[in-house]
């Protein structure tokens, strides 16, 4: 009778043939790929996972800050604070569309689609300016300073915040643009976007968490 070989899988676990049927290898030896599929989360994207859910603590911590002072505060906003909503309605459809934009280039990025993918990320790229031109925009048109009273503070710190965020999410999306250009992705290697992409989400999570808690649980006339 004669021995066949059992090939190991990607997991080093063999394959056990059915009776009587010897499994099907290459010349080379190695087992036949199967059907394409969805790849795995890579240790970038789970990084990039944990890292948020931690900075996302400090979000909290801040928001939690806000709202405490708000409700043991008479007049939430002080007296002669007038901060518009129609600024921040901009920067909420920006941010939503800048997500959509991310979201585009990973899928274009699981296609070999790298010229699609490019163009996706230079229009996040283009909207991630627009959002820190309507947020500076708003701090100028404020009218307080940073240390004009704890309102003003909190202002600038909860959008500050995103500022942050978004232009360390910027420089990510520039590097993996390029990376794009240069041919890097294809439909089994692009954790690397993937994981600028969760990260970009995250910074727009920011934003809305951010703008609930300015303009939606305060009152502004």
């Amino acid at each position: 009778m004669a021995m066949v070989a059992v090939p190991a899988t990607a997991d080093n676990l063999p394959v056990v043939p059915a009776a009587g049927v010897a499994p099907v290898v290459l010349p080379t030896g190695a087992p036949v790929p199967g059907p394409p599929g969805r790849p795995r989360r890579g240790t970038g994207t789970i990084g990039t996972l944990l890292f948020c859910a931690a900075d996302f603590m400090v979000l909290a911590a801040i928001v939690a800050t806000y709202l405490s002072i708000k409700s043991g505060s008479a007049a939430w906003p002080p007296k002669g604070v007038h901060v518009g909503t129609y600024i921040p309605t901009i920067v909420s459809i920006t941010v939503a569309m800048s997500g959509f934009a991310m979201q585009w280039a990973v899928f274009a990025a699981r296609r070999n689609d790298g010229r699609n993918a490019a163009v996706a990320l230079g229009l996040t790229i283009f909207l991630g300016v627009a959002v820190l031109n309507l947020e500076w925009l708003a701090f100028v048109r404020a009218g307080f300073g940073f240390k004009a009273h704890t309102y003003a503070t909190l202002f600038y710190l909860l959008i500050g915040y995103h500022v942050f965020h978004l232009l360390v999410a910027m420089a990510v999306v520039l590097v993996m643009a390029l990376r794009t250009l240069a041919g890097h992705f294809t439909t089994d290697r692009h954790d690397p976007l993937r994981a600028a992409a969760v990260f970009w989400q995250y910074t727009n999570l920011v934003w809305f968490v951010s703008a609930t808690a300015l303009f939606i649980l305060s009152r502004h006339g």
